[in-house]
Order: C-alpha cells, then structure tokens, then sequence
C-alpha cells in the first residue's frame, strides 16, 4: 500500500503562562514593534535618499533666502538711484538725500553710498563713520566696475551693489555688509556637520570658508557652478569616502549655493534610530516579562498547586493537554469521576467490600483500594463505564461475556496474570474487584527510569509474553496491551492487567469505521478495518519492549493521527541505533514483533517467551527492579497517560 501524501502543518500548543506573554505583547509589545519597524528597518541607501532631499530643500531655501537678501538691497540702490535729487550728485540735495538713506537703512547693513561717473571716477559719498566701516567700504569701492553684485570675502563678507543712475550719467553703489547671511550657511534642519556655501560663478566664496570649494568633490563643484544645473546627490570626496551635497542658483546673481554633509553623518544617524528603537523593543519585552513573572506568581502558580491538587485527589495520571486550563478541566472531571465511581462501588458492592482511596483514574473508569472483609484481603475495584443507551439485552450480553472471560482469568490463575475476584453490573457500568498489586504500573516505572537496561527488559518481556500467551490458549485477547496495563510488584511480581475490558468498552458503542484502542500501540490490521487478533497482542507486546530499551515509542506524534500514520506507514529504526549496547538477538526479536504483516510477526506469545527466556538464560538476566526510586527529572509532557479512545480505520 502506497503512503497517501501528508501534508500537515505543526500544531501550536501554548501552556497558560504563555499566552499570558502573548497577550501582553499584543497589547503592549505590537504598537511599539509597528512604530519601530520602519525606524530598525531603516537601510543605509533609504536614509541616504532622504538627507538628500533634506539638502536640497536647504539648498533651495538658502537660494531664496540670499535671493530675497540681494533683491532688497538691489531695490534700495534702484530707488535710489532714480531719485531726482541725483540728477546733479554735487548738489547739496544730492548729499543730504545719500545721508538721510544712509542713515535710513543702517539697520540693513548697508554702510556707504557712492556716486561714480562713466569714467569710474567718484563724485560724491556718505558713509558711516568708524575705522572697520571705512575700511571695509574701501575695499569694496575697488573692486572692477561693471557687475551688479562684487563681493569682498570675509567674516562677515562685504558687498558692493552697482546700478545706472536713471537721471544722471554715472552709476550709485551700495556697499553693505553680509552677516545676515550667516542664516544662510547654518540651517538648522541639517544638523551638525552640514555646511552650505555662498559662491560666485568664478568660484570666489561668498559665505563660508575661503577654501571650501577646494575639499568638495570636483564634479559638484563644476556641476554647482555652472549655474545652469540644481541637484543633489552622492560623490566621492577622493579620500575613500562619500558626501551628500546639493546645490542650486540664486535668482537675479551669479551666486550658488552648495550644501554638503559627510556619508558617515548620515549613517550614524541610522545607527542612532536603529539603537533607540532597539531600547523602546527592550523596554517593551522588559516590562512584559515583568508582567508576566506577576501573572506567574498571583495566578499561573496557583492554577498549577490546584491542578496537582485535585490531580493527586483523583489520582490521575499527567494528561497531554498543552495548557493549564484543560488541564484543570480534566483534573476536575477526573475528581468528578472519582467521587462518582467510589459512590457507586459503595452501593454496588455493599457490604461486600470496602472502598478506602482513589488509586487512578482514567478513561474508562477509576481504580480503587478495597479491602475484603471476609477474606481479609486487600483488593483493587475498578469501574468499567459503559455507553449510557445501551439496550438492556445488549448490557446483559456483554456483562455476560465480560463475566466469562473474568471467570477462564480467574480459574487459570496464572502469576502474570492480575487475577479478577468479582464481577458486578449496574446502570452506570460494570465493576470489578481484582487482585491488588502493591507496586507500579509500567507506566510509571519508566517515569523514573526513562529507559532500563537490555537485561532487565528481557526478563520483563518475558513474563509479560508469558501471562498473553496463557490468556490466548484459552481465546481471550487483551486488545489493549500498553505499559499502563502492566503492574509489577514490590515481590518481584509483573502481571498484565485488563483483559477484554477494552474490547467490552467498543462493544458498547455501535461505531462502524471505528477502533477503540490506545494510539501508538493498535496493529497496523487493526488500523486497516481488518480485527484484533492475538498476534494484534504481539504487535503492542513489541511497541512495548522497544519503549522500555530506547525511551522512546516507535510509534509517538502530537497527535492520534501522527501515531496512526506512523503505525501504517513509518519505519522503525532498529533499538540499538537509539541505545547502543542492546543485542543483535533482541534488536531482531523487537523488530520481528513490529512487522507490519501479522503473518510475518511470531507464531505466538509461548514462542517469545521461550526465546526470550532462552536469552534470560544465556545472558544471566534476572528482573530486579527498584520501585521507590525518585523520578527522574524529565519534562512533564514525558509524564502522561496515552488513553484508550476511538480510533477511525482506514480503509486498505
């Protein structure tokens, strides 16, 4: 048969503390991750991109600022020069007109005004006193004639202004100082480290130091000066690294403006968005965890003293549930259960036997200790729940057959056999009163033991195959072998428990497509819609023996369906391969037991109980076997009970 193809996603299962996490994280960590995502997911070229549009609208804004700095004093020198007291600029109007503008637009820097002629001659000034003053005025006075605007480099720069007179021949220029275009050169929007540049088309540097244009990259500085060309981008600055500039022109001048900041300022600053949003994640989980170590403390912790204690109360095995909350409902049905069973045992059982304290509790009922006042005997009473709607012929049916397979278990009595006393039927199910054995199921044991050593599994195989092989002779089947239903005794005993109560449990359900039996240990036929047989008995006895040598089942998953599909379709990896040291004979023996075909399984239960007591015998194993020892410290998902349930067959 051909595996069908699988494809299965992981199930998630989240225990309480958690999802309180989760939860918390949602609430709180999910904002503060949205608002940093984009600050952490910020790359070198995106952060890049955006200081360049920051340069150029500093670049932009710096043109206009220096544009509108210029038009106004270009504006003073026009009106200026069309007043008609310049028509004679040696007249007494044409002085007194220069000193009161003069003295009107000293607040805009402005510090001389000067009458030239054609020839470049002067014929009149007024300027302000002071030694700097006369100095700075005498210097722009001779810079060439001919250009609108000539600037003086300095700190702060001077510049002259020249337009025709409009009445008059000649021309009147307006010297003034630069200093308010220091706002120019230090915008605040680009931080530390960002310089703009004032410069003239002849690269003479207007705002800014003298040699600026002499660290910036040659291509910028041809592009910046053409005056042709606005723009922004990343060049080489030729010592291996990169600056991001822009530049534009300013209107109405032969000025440009440059602005221009090192690569490297712009990768710290990524690094510095990146370790802020990295602190705000960290406060975020920081203060989560704290949340979550209160809700462990004020109510996970005590969730999980209830849940042990009503556990311990019901004797209930750890269950795989995967959180707190069905764990709770499980343990409280458990308890539930219990009391209900120990009520009706009492009535069913009055006067026959005493009910003294919960020993488990499963599935299909709960296991008491009982004592037989009449016999002065310890024994076990256990509850078989039925279907409730049962036909009353159908229930009296099945007692009866339960009846007759505890009556062929009880005259054989045979020492690897839990030995059934009584039998009882009543509304809620069948109870039945068994030998007692003081000690441990198998389960349990391998709690403490994970694994046992091959010369200790032999023998217990052995009496394990034993006790089957009896029950088969006489045509009973358990159809539930598992190492819950094995018991070993503190004398040294090992005894197989619960012979046809599986099978007298599916009898009472009319489910078609259906088995009942335990995941994991159910024969592949079985499986397949094909019966239980005793070589189906075999097949479990093997799933068995492999767990006690390996600590593993062959046939585990997450959940029912994972164990099924590995039951008919997965393959099993000699014991050895997980626990060296097992021998060739028994690696043999266990894989034989596993075979997918029960034809090609052993003939029977007596033909493994003689090899394996023939391997007994060779090696000189012998059980021995501590059962007070402490558990070992092993995850609690390795603690629990696989519970009998319904299984879907699947067709061959």
């Amino acid at each position: 048969m051909t595996p069908p193809l699988r494809v299965k996603l992981p199930r998630l299962r989240l225990r309480l503390l958690p999802r309180v996490a989760l939860a918390l994280a949602a609430a709180g960590l999910l904002p503060v991750a949205i608002a940093s995502v984009g600050l952490l997911g910020v790359n070198r070229d995106a952060l890049y991109e955006q200081v360049l549009r920051t340069h150029n609208l500093a670049a932009q804004t710096g043109a206009t600022r220096a544009g509108a700095f210029l038009a106004t004093r270009l504006s003073l020198a026009r009106g200026a020069a069309g007043n008609p007291a310049l028509t004679d600029p040696r007249s007494p109007e044409a002085r007194d007109f220069l000193s009161a503008s003069l003295a009107a637009w000293a607040d805009l820097g402005v510090e001389a005004l000067s009458v030239v002629n054609d020839a470049g001659e002067e014929v009149i000034r007024a300027q302000l006193k002071g030694g700097a003053a006369r100095r700075r005025v005498e210097e722009a006075l001779k810079l060439p004639s001919g250009k609108p605007v000539a600037v003086v480099a300095g700190d702060p720069p001077v510049l002259r202004l020249e337009v025709p007179l409009a009445q008059a021949a000649g021309r009147l220029r307006l010297v003034c100082d630069g200093a308010s275009l220091a706002e120019v050169a230090h915008p605040v929007e680009l931080g530390e480290q960002a310089e703009i540049v004032v410069a003239q088309r002849n690269g003479t540097v207007v705002v800014g130091p003298a040699t600026a244009l002499s660290g910036l990259p040659r291509t910028l500085v041809e592009n910046a000066l053409s005056g042709r060309l606005s723009g922004a981008g990343r060049f080489e600055d030729g010592r291996g690294g990169e600056i991001l500039a822009a530049y534009t022109a300013v209107p109405e001048s032969d000025w440009v403006i440059l602005s221009r900041q090192p690569a490297v300022v712009a990768e710290a600053v990524a690094g510095k968005l990146r370790r802020r949003a990295a602190w705000a994640v960290g406060a975020a989980l920081a203060l989560i965890g704290l949340l979550s170590a209160a809700a462990y403390s004020t109510v996970i912790r005590p969730l999980r003293e209830l849940i042990a204690a009503q556990r311990d109360l019901a004797k209930a095995a750890p269950a795989s549930s995967g959180d707190e909350i069905s764990d709770l409902r499980r343990t409280f049905d458990a308890l539930r259960r219990s009391l209900f069973d120990r009520s009706a045992l009492s009535d069913v059982f009055l006067g026959r036997y005493q009910v003294l304290e919960p020993l488990g509790t499963g599935g299909m009922g709960t296991v008491f200790r009982g004592w037989d006042p009449k016999l002065k005997r310890p024994v076990a009473l256990k509850t078989v729940r039925l279907g409730g709607n049962l036909d009353p012929e159908r229930r009296r049916e099945m007692i009866a057959t339960l009846l007759r397979e505890a009556v062929t278990v009880a005259r054989f009595s045979h020492p690897n056999v839990v030995a059934v006393y009584d039998l009882e039927d009543a509304p809620e199910g069948a109870f039945v009163a068994m030998e007692l054995v003081d000690g441990l199921s198998l389960e349990r044991f391998l709690w403490q033991r994970d694994r046992l050593e091959p010369d200790c599994v032999i023998p217990l195989g052995a009496a394990m195959a034993r006790g089957l092989a009896a029950a088969h002779a006489r045509e009973i089947v358990h159809r539930d072998v598992k190492p819950a239903n094995v018991l070993l005794g503190r004398d040294g005993s090992i005894k197989v428990a619960d012979f046809g109560i599986s099978d007298l449990v599916a009898a009472s359900v009319d489910e078609k497509d259906t088995f009942f039996g335990t995941p994991g240990y159910v024969p592949p036929e079985s499986l397949q819609g094909r019966g239980f047989g005793p070589r189906g008995d075999l097949f479990a006895l093997g799933v068995i023996l492999y767990e006690c040598l390996t600590g593993v089942r062959p046939f585990g998953g997450l959940d029912v369906s994972d164990a099924v599909h590995a039951t008919l379709f997965g393959t099993v990896p000699p014991p050895s391969r997980k626990a060296p040291g097992i021998p060739s004979e028994l690696d043999t023996l266990v894989l034989h037991l596993l075979e997918k075909d029960p034809a090609r399984r052993p003939a029977s239960a007596a033909a493994v109980a003689d090899e394996l007591d023939w391997m007994a015998a060779a090696r000189g194993s012998r059980w021995s076997a501590d059962l007070d020892a402490p558990a070992a410290d092993m995850p609690e998902e390795r603690r629990e009970t696989i519970a009998a349930r319904w299984i879907k067959t699947m067709g061959v």
